[in-house]
């Protein structure tokens, strides 16, 4: 199959736009014009690429297209530095999780940010689930929590995220009066960032000491108002420690399980491609997560039998 790049750009507009309206305009071409372009890859392929839901969806046959057409922009980024704009419209895309973003990886990025000319387009989502947009072409690199990088990515260590379980003092007095146990956890209402969010569920069964455990619960889907909501009493949650630190200090939240340690190790993962825009990318995470993130705990070594 012969590739023709133009096609390919449309796709990846077509998608990352989430309709083909604003890929026409990003693209500065007709609706007409994009609608043409993607049958005739269509045509190429042999498959439907897209599903015309709102947004726009990929099918599967469209994911190794576009992890190939954001590959190549990369690249272009390095050779042609002037096409920034005709070839990628100066877009470098991350997958990264909510508490990350909020703390650490805005900081970290800045100094990469003032030299580039490339906008960054953060994609949010779960640690356990941020692999999931970069092994579908979606993004360029993502932080994540698993070591080991899919096949064609590599992966580098960042460090680890502390958390603690917290909850204000009118709360602490009015739903955990005896702390938090096997018993009160069944109706003490809990802070969960979102559905996919599993970090609280773990944490509860490592400190109680359960295979399963429910729990009522708020989600509550944004770094900043997660803590406004446990410091308003709606319920008790993990927060980051660099976040919550000052609260903690002051007494205006509580560590309810401090004896019980919370933490995610942070991977960045990229594509296995030499790319001198993501080499500086990493080196800025890499940077940054050593100033902000605990260092990774050193490997148990194995006794050798006598």
């Amino acid at each position: 199959m012969k590739i023709d790049f133009s096609l390919l750009e449309c796709l990846e507009a077509v998608v990352t736009e989430g309709s083909f309206e604003k890929a026409a305009r990003s693209l500065s071409i007709t609706q007409s014009a994009v609608s043409q372009r993607i049958r005739s890859l269509e045509d190429q392929v042999g498959a439907p690429l897209l599903l015309r839901t709102r947004p726009v969806t990929p099918t599967p046959a469209a994911q190794p297209l576009l992890r190939f057409a954001r590959q190549t922009q990369v690249l272009a980024l390095d050779v042609w530095p002037e096409l920034l704009e005709n070839v990628s419209r100066g877009r470098v895309r991350i997958a990264v999780n909510a508490d990350s973003l909020g703390s650490w990886v805005l900081p970290a990025l800045q100094p990469w940010a003032e030299r580039s000319a490339a906008m960054l387009d953060f994609v949010v989502d779960d640690q356990e689930h941020t692999q999931e947009w970069l092994r579908s072409g979606e993004v360029i690199g993502s932080i994540a929590s698993a070591p080991v990088p899919a096949h064609g990515f590599r992966s580098v260590a960042l460090g680890v995220m502390r958390y603690r379980c917290v909850a204000s003092p009118a709360y602490i007095a009015r739903h955990l009066p005896g702390g938090l146990d096997r018993r009160s956890v069944r109706r003490a209402p809990v802070l969960v960032f979102n559905r996919r969010d599993a970090l609280q569920a773990e944490h509860l069964r490592r400190h109680l000491r359960v295979k399963d455990v429910q729990f009522p619960n708020h989600f509550v889907p944004a770094y900043e108002a997660f803590m406004n909501a446990a410091l308003l009493g709606y319920g008790y949650g993990l927060l980051p420690e660099a976040q919550c630190a000052q609260a903690l200090a002051d007494g205006s939240l509580v560590d309810i399980t401090p004896q019980t340690q919370a933490s995610v190790p942070l991977y960045w993962h990229t594509w296995g491609i030499e790319s001198e825009l993501v080499a500086t990318l990493t080196r800025a995470l890499v940077d940054g997560a050593a100033r902000a993130l605990h260092p990774m705990p050193a490997p148990r070594s194995r006794s050798r039998p006598a």
